[in-house]
Order: structure tokens, then sequence, then C-alpha cells
């Protein structure tokens, strides 16, 4: 009997221990509500999945395209419809510390772009998501990386149907559309400005785009004579016609859809038609008259740097962009004689991430860097050479990206290899600027826009250890 009672209060014990620690292991499982505010953090929220837009039949670009086939064409060699292949991306997103599925949130950031949806963090983790699976989910529509129902589709809270959201609301339109332009012009600070405290020691995505931007509109207004917001410098406007299906149409004011940004795309044929996509920099470079000390065989190198109409600081937004500077000495043959460098950017120490260094170009501000490079004795110094480039990984951070492994092919297909091999398939830097000056005649030639494209795709292929960032 009493074995039998023993026995009956161990089965209690473990029913009781069971239950415990299954409302432990419960109790652990934080909702991203809690660990997260929805309007100071969208970023951590997936936009909700969408069903069809009635008359559009679809939430792809490629349904919005059967009317607004122009717009869809500048989206196609976006940077956005290429932010899911991005290999520098893929890259990150490899590694054992990234926080998948929040970087994920700005890349794909519609649920039916992800095969399983996150609704709480174990142990208020963010590299421990749980998810249940999504049967909604939509392989196709998630190649299409950021496309229109990014911004402009969204779900009625009531009935669950969706709707467009535009910039005029047509009463024409043949889909639902409802007018909301400071919602479309707010849309972009999902992403480029997350607001938050650091998630994990090397996730670097707090821009402060935006908070340069309020601190330059100072600049802005002296120099425009208004104040500017992102899609003013970023969509220009083009009057045209919306759609393709309705000629009786008016011309209207329309947002171009291009995003070209800083001007290094995410792969080497898409600096065919960048400039005709709108690109220019905001970088103005003037090179001083050169001055040769024959005495003691210097000579003298002054460059003005002005940030000129960027709204923000040059460059902004990711901290391992940078300008680079260099001043290059030839002999007559074309043997590198010396060199001088000069760098603006922001510098960071990793593991953990922490800023050391940031010298970047405020909103207007004019900086002279002035060097000398010395000729070696029995030498004649005969072509100098000026070239600034907009670097958006450096030759040693290229390198360790490289080495990435366990890339995700569902995302990017034979994407290992175009890891692996991104020399030959991902831009780094772009020149933005490059002057040669014959020191014997002090005759210059300045490169134009089309030659520094084509000094940019140039870098195809060079090894690392032969560019100049």
């Amino acid at each position: 009997m009493r074995l039998k009672i023993y026995k009956l209060a161990g089965c209690f014990l473990a029913v009781a221990l069971l239950f415990q620690c299954s409302y432990k292991n419960e109790s652990q499982h934080v909702p991203l509500e809690e660990r997260f505010d929805k309007n100071k953090h969208g970023y951590a929220f997936a936009i909700p999945n969408l069903q069809p837009v009635a008359e559009v039949h679809g939430i792809q670009a490629i349904n919005c395209s059967a009317c607004h086939l122009e717009i869809y064409q500048e989206w196609q060699a976006s940077t956005h419809a290429a932010a899911l292949r991005d290999i520098q991306f893929q890259a990150e997103l490899s590694k054992a510390d990234s926080p998948k599925w929040l970087c994920l949130n700005c890349h794909i950031p519609v649920q039916n772009q992800r095969d399983s949806i996150v609704t709480h963090l174990r142990d208020n983790d963010v590299l421990q998501p749980v998810s249940h699976a999504n049967p909604q989910f939509d392989p196709q529509f998630q190649q299409e990386a950021i496309s229109c129902a990014a911004c402009h589709i969204r779900r009625d809270e009531e009935t669950g149907a969706s709707y467009i959201i535009g910039a005029i609301g047509s009463p024409f339109a043949p889909h639902p559309v409802r007018k909301d332009k400071e919602f479309l012009r707010q849309i972009c600070l999902r992403c480029h400005d997350p607001q938050g405290e650091r998630l994990t020691q090397n996730l670097l995505c707090w821009f402060d785009s935006s908070k340069e931007l309020d601190e330059g509109q100072i600049h802005l207004r002296e120099k425009f004579g208004t104040s500017k917001d992102c899609v003013d410098c970023h969509m220009p406007v083009k009057r045209r016609r919306l759609t393709v299906t309705y000629p009786d149409l008016p011309e209207r004011d329309s947002h171009l859809h291009h995003w070209v940004g800083g001007g290094v795309p995410k792969s080497f044929s898409d600096y065919d038609g960048l400039l005709e996509r709108g690109f220019t920099s905001g970088l103005e470079i003037k090179v001083h008259p050169i001055l040769k000390r024959r005495p003691d065989r210097q000579i003298e190198i002054i460059i003005d740097f002005t940030n000129v109409s960027s709204g923000h600081y040059l460059p902004t937004a990711d901290p391992e962009r940078f300008l680079l500077a260099k001043v290059l000495l030839f002999d007559s043959g074309g043997t590198l004689l010396q060199e001088k460098e000069y760098r603006i950017g922001q510098k960071w120490l990793w593991n953990p991430a922490r800023k050391v260094g940031d010298n970047r170009l405020k909103q207007g501000e004019t900086r002279t860097w002035k060097t000398t490079l010395q000729v070696p004795e029995n030498v004649t110094g005969d072509q100098l050479s000026v070239r600034v480039y907009n670097v958006r990984l450096s030759s040693e951070n290229a390198n360790y990206m490289m080495q990435a492994t366990n890339v995700n092919e569902n995302f990017l297909p034979n994407g290992q290899a175009l890891v692996n091999n991104a020399i030959d398939h991902y831009p780094f830097a772009s020149f933005i600027y490059r002057e040669d000056i014959n020191l014997k005649n002090m005759q210059n030639k300045v490169f134009s826009p089309q030659e520094l494209i084509d000094l940019s795709k140039a870098e195809k292929g060079k090894s690392l250890a032969d560019r100049d960032y």
C-alpha cells in the first residue's frame, strides 16, 4: 500500500514539474508587441498578409504593370527591386548573429513574401524568434523584394480587403484607392529611420539620415527656397500620364521610382542607364591649380569638397560607406612614384560595434584638403591623377564578406558562388571624380559623368589588391 502511495505521489510530482516547465517555457515567449512599439519600431512588424486587390487580381508588381507600365519599368531597375538579391545583404544574413527575420522585415516587408510569420521572441531575444508557417506565402512575390505593395497596398482593418494608397485618389481608378499623400511621403522612414536601442552586438541599421535632414533644413531653405523631405530629392517629379490603359486621362505630376541614391548599384549591369535614371553626385569637388616647389621637389595639391545639394550628411546611412580621395604621382613611363589619400566617413570598431570617428560632410559644408607629394631625386614627375570614390565596401571588408558561408540560395539562387566571387558581380565603389594633370604643360582632363561610369564598370573582376580602396 505504501509503495502505491509513493508511486502515486511520484506521478503527481512528475505532472507538476511537467506543467511548471511547460508554463515556464510558454511564459518565455514574449509577444513582439511587448518587445517593440508599433508606432516607433515599424520595422519590427511585417506588413500583414494582403488579399488580392479588387480588379487588379493580385498584389505583385507585375499585376500593377498592366496599367502602370512606366513606373513598373523604373522600379525594375531600382535598388528596391534588388533588395533581396543584394549580394552584400545575403552575406550579412548568413552570419550567426544576424537577426534574419528582422532584416527581412525591410528587404521583403510583406507577410505574403515570408514562408513563416514571427509572433514572439524566446527569452525576449531577437536571435530566437518564434514563428508559425504562413499559408499565404507566395515565393514569386518574395523575389520582388520591395515592390509596389510595400508602400501602396494595405489591408482594411474591418473587412480585411486590400486597397491602394495613392497620392491623387482618382475616382476613375478601377481598383479601390484612398488618398494619403502624407503616408506615402513618410513610409520611407519605416526602414530608413529605424528608431530604437542596439539589438545585437553588431547590428548597425540605426541610420540617422532623418535626424540629419531635420538638421539640414536651414541649408535647404537657403539653397532651394523651401524645406525638403526624402521624396523631394529621391523621387523627383515628371509630368506624365499615370497609366497606359487610359489614354484620355490628363497628364499629372508623378514621382519617378528609380531611387538611384549614392550611385553604387547592386550589379555592374545596373551602371547602364544610371545617368538617365537621374544620378548626380551631391558632392562638388574643386582642384586648385597645382603648385610645384622646385627647390625641395615638392608638389602641393589643394582640393575642396562641398556637400552642395544633399539634405543629409555625406555619406549617410550605412556606416561602412565613405568617400575616398586619392592623389597619385606617376613618372613618364606610368610608374607610380607616390600617393596620398583622404577619407571622409565614419570609423567603427567591431565585436561589439562602436563608432570611434566621424568626419562626414554636413549640409553645405566645404572641407579643404591640402597635401604635398615628394618627387624622388633624378625622376621627373610627369602625371598627377586626382581620384574620388564613393565606397560602399573597402577591400578589407569585401574580403571578409566574400568568405561568408551558408548563404540562403532560396533567397538568392547560386548565392554562395555569387558571394564568394563578388568581385565579378558586385560593385564595391563608384568613381565620382577624376582629373588627370600633365605636370609638364599643366594641361588637365576632367572626366565626364559617362567616363566615370565607364571607369566604375571597369572595376569588375579586378583583384582586391589592385583596387584603390
